[in-house]
């Protein structure tokens, strides 16, 4: 019998039916459409409530191969990487470019196609129960929180700290601080090279050589790319 996600922990991110059906059939290969994965590309990803269902669904059924939501905020991340990057003739892109280069240019996928927390869907209860369980989720979070702890925003908390997401980045970079893009370019690529090595992972002949870091980093670069208070309020509660 599944947990249908209505524990503690999970306060803010119970799943409607519609947004559990669709993601069901979003992991089943849908994510990689090309005109899907150019809506995803323009929204860097999914809104913070739809990054952290995807999360969550794909965990609810594939515990051991969480490979959608890693190849999508992968790529994301070595995106962010380049946006960053100001070694040699990088640096002299102006911020008002990597700012511009940061931001959204699209509406979330979901959204568009009006996904909330209302939305109702036919499919399987059994279906719809397991894709609304947590518990998965939670336990990765929290056995790999080596992997996302270092990198939550401090905006995000409240709190004094060097990191930022990458809305609040875009903000930053909007007050022309430019040393925003050094010290964070430092973070990305931290986030992007652990990711890499957790995706690689899903190869037979590296299977077994991910770490906690590595794994953690996913739930670390859909903190950066969507922001981490949705995650925090839900999800994380507790693991800080």
């Amino acid at each position: 019998m599944h947990d249908d996600g209505n524990t503690d922990f999970a306060r803010g991110c119970v799943l409607s039916d519609g947004e559990v059906d669709f993601l069901w059939w979003f992991i089943q290969g849908s994510i990689m459409d090309p005109d899907v994965r150019q809506r995803l590309d323009a929204h860097w990803g999914l809104c913070a409530r739809h990054g952290l269902a995807f999360f969550i669904v794909e965990a609810a059924f594939r515990p051991h191969l969480i490979h959608g939501c890693s190849i999508l905020y992968g790529a994301l991340m070595q995106r962010a990487v380049n946006v960053l990057d100001d070694r040699g003739m990088h640096g002299l892109v102006p911020v008002n470019v990597c700012r511009y280069l940061l931001r959204a240019t699209g509406p979330c996928h979901m959204c568009d196609l009006r996904y909330d927390e209302r939305s109702e869907a036919s499919a399987p209860p059994e279906r719809l129960a397991q894709g609304r369980d947590t518990s998965n989720a939670r336990r990765f979070a929290d056995e790999n929180r080596r992997g996302w702890q270092p990198f939550v925003c401090s905006r995000c908390t409240g709190k004094d700290g060097p990191v930022l997401c990458r809305p609040h980045l875009i903000e930053a970079l909007g007050q022309q601080r430019s040393n925003d893009i050094r010290s964070q370019h430092t973070y990305v690529e931290a986030i992007r090279a652990h990711l890499a090595n957790f995706e690689n992972s899903f190869r037979w002949i590296h299977r077994d050589t991910d770490t906690d870091e590595d794994r953690g980093a996913l739930i670390a670069a859909i903190g950066w790319c969507g922001g981490w208070s949705k995650l925090l309020a839900s999800l994380l509660e507790g693991l800080i």
